[in-house]
């Protein structure tokens, strides 16, 4: 198995790692992964909660060194830390899946981590988002760990402090198609694609939501927790130790835990066992009652007493005397060889022949008609409630003909996966991608305060890179509606591609001029009406309408002038010279020049600091020279 590192951008283009944060820090996301590292790869099966602390843990330290942000991505995307992050897992051996609670309070995650706060809702890209803004507003680093039961992941926040933009790191240790054979990495610039990446991650189930045949406590495995955790400033110095004892006493909390639910277990497994035991009671006392009426019967049937009612006998043909219903005999059950109780005091006989009787056949026969009766109720009662639910069927469906009449037809956002009326659709006209106007609004206005122009479809841009994104037009951003503001700055951003916005510096007024136009002029002038200033594009001077020819650094200006006044250069070091006053013989008073020069007609007479030399020089010179100027 190969030791490389699988590292790709948002197209899943394989790269190398020393490009990592160079890709990361310029806007483009990136996943770093190593064949190997899951934690199933080290028999941590529910140790997806130990993971994301160590992960946790292990970033603040290695931000805490004090090294610059690049350094820090080029640590963290290595199969070393990776490697330390998961070997936690391997000193868990338990299925049982421990809560985020629990993990915080061992000795190793409680000493090095901070709670901050808890963020619940539903999986989705909005509450995602919700939980990194309120991650921003935290200044320092900070991570959160997210739990939807059974998996936690976490998401850390490392900022840029070179500038205002923060690197989301996401950490899974369970494999996913975006990275298959470990755990990944999974970074990004973009608060937006990470909401999105981790609602890919712990999708929501909507049958969970909608259905009414799963229970509450169903329902709420489509939930979940963000606990936002900070660094603490103490410093750790026996980690080892510290992580040995705490994955000892996960383990202790792990065994109570399982002997809790087992007790729990057992206690309603005996509560079921003695209603069942109750039952059995009852059954047995009702076949005995049973077992006695029979055996009653069949002694009465065997003496051949005539039987009402049970436990009385009667004259079959005058009926129930009263002298022989008040000395009424129970006929209880005896057993076979007793003495009957009609031995010593027989009952008297009568005139006709009695019939006989089967209790039996009159059983059955009562049992029958009982069993018709009961019948003939239940049909009866069975239409009546067949009626009216179907009179109650067809009021219904009228009532749902004349709801959807009125009712607005609704549509799935592709971003928030709610469900929205269609009056709330926002559609990119090429692409005819479909999503809610808040979650377009959100992203156009994002793009806008950063300055991003054109702004490209959001599901563009995270779906098919074969074919160019769409641009999102200027009617659209009007339908969807954003602030004033927001659309002064969109407007100007839209003409900076075909114009360029000058600055007035003599009226203080800002125009747009053609960005070809602006391209081809050396001065500029300022395009309002009533304004005539014109200033050189690049020294941003101002130059005056018939004066002399522009030059940035001034040595046009400075030749005009010396020759409108009749002044003269140094003909050595090229210093401007005016005379005053006295004779036309000139000395240029820069440091180390030494030149002699005459100011009648420009000439050098000598460069020397010797004074006969000089004096033999100008002689020479004046004698085709004026040495004075003889006023008229």
């Amino acid at each position: 198995m190969s030791k490389s590192p699988t590292t790709s951008s948002k197209g899943f283009q394989h790269r190398g790692l020393p490009s990592l944060s160079a890709d990361v820090l310029g806007g483009r996301d990136r996943i770093v992964t190593f064949a190997g590292t899951s934690q199933f790869t080290v028999q941590g099966v529910s140790a997806c909660g130990l993971a994301a602390f160590n992960f946790a843990r292990i970033v603040f330290q290695i931000e805490r060194k004090g090294g610059n942000i690049t350094d820090a991505l080029s640590e963290i995307g290595t199969r070393k830390v990776v490697e330390e992050i998961v070997s936690v897992c391997a000193g868990w051996s338990s299925n049982l899946h421990l809560e985020v609670e629990d993990i915080f309070r061992v000795p190793l995650f409680e000493s090095s981590l901070k709670l901050v706060t808890t963020k619940y809702g539903l999986p989705r890209p909005k509450h995602f988002k919700r939980v990194l803004q309120d991650m921003q507003t935290i200044k320092t680093s900070a991570v959160v760990i997210i739990t939807r039961p059974p998996e936690i992941i976490a998401c850390f926040k490392l900022p840029d402090p070179t500038s205002n933009r923060s690197v989301f790191i996401v950490f899974d240790s369970h494999p996913r198609p975006s990275h298959p054979h470990g755990a990944g990495l999974i970074l990004s610039t973009s608060m937006e694609q990470t909401a999105l990446t981790l609602s890919t991650i712990l999708p929501v189930d909507e049958i969970l939501l909608t259905s009414p045949d799963f229970q509450w406590q169903a329902q709420l495995l489509a939930n979940c927790s963000g606990h936002i955790f900070v660094a603490r400033n103490e410093r750790l110095d026996t980690e080892k130790s510290i992580l040995q004892s705490s994955l000892t006493v996960l383990a202790l909390r792990a065994e109570v835990e399982e002997l809790k639910r087992s007790n729990k277990s057992l206690t309603s497994e005996n509560e079921r066992l003695e209603i069942e035991l109750d039952d059995l009671k009852e059954a047995i006392r009702q076949a005995q009652l049973r077992a006695k009426e029979a055996a009653f019967a069949q002694e009465a049937s065997r003496q051949k007493l005539p039987i009402r009612s049970f436990g009385t006998y009667s004259n079959a043909v005058a009926g129930p005397s009263r002298s022989h219903h008040d000395h009424a005999v129970n006929l209880m059950w005896q057993p076979s060889g007793a003495r009957s109780i009609f031995a010593d005091n027989p009952p008297p006989v009568p005139a006709t022949k009695l019939p006989t009787y089967d209790p039996d056949d009159a059983l059955a026969e009562k049992l029958q008609m009982e069993d018709f009766e009961n019948a003939n109720q239940t049909f009866n009662v069975a239409r009546m409630l067949q009626n009216q639910f179907d009179a109650e069927d067809q009021q219904l469906r009228r009532q749902q003909i004349d709801l959807n009449s009125y009712i607005q037809a609704t549509f799935r956002c592709a971003i928030c996966l709610d469900e929205e009326p269609e009056d709330n659709a926002a559609t990119v006209n090429e692409c005819l991608h479909v999503m809610c106007r808040s979650c377009l609004r959100d992203f156009v206005c994002s793009k806008i305060q950063d300055h991003r122009f054109p702004i490209f479809c959001p599901i563009c841009t995270a779906g098919n890179k074969q074919r160019a994104p769409t641009v999102i037009s200027r009617s659209l951003v009007e339908e969807i509606g954003i602030t004033e503001e927001l659309y002064q700055v969109w407007i100007e951003m839209e003409l900076a591609q075909f114009s360029i916005l000058i600055q007035c510096r003599k009226c203080n007024r800002s125009a747009f001029v053609d960005r070809k136009d602006h391209a081809g002029m050396l001065n500029i002038v300022c395009p309002l009406h009533d304004c005539n200033h014109v200033w050189c594009k690049t020294c941003q001077q101002t130059i005056e309408p018939g004066g002399p020819k522009h030059s940035c650094d001034g040595s046009s200006e400075l030749d005009h002038l010396m020759k409108k006044n009749g002044w003269q250069y140094c003909p050595n070091c090229k210093t401007p010279i005016q005379r005053e006053s006295g004779c036309n013989h000139m000395t240029c008073i820069s440091p180390g020049c030494n030149a002699h020069f005459c100011d009648a007609c420009g000439d050098m007479i000598i460069q020397s600091a010797m004074k006969d030399d000089i004096n033999r020089a100008i002689s020479v010179h004046y004698q085709k020279c004026k040495l004075f100027d003889v006023p008229e």
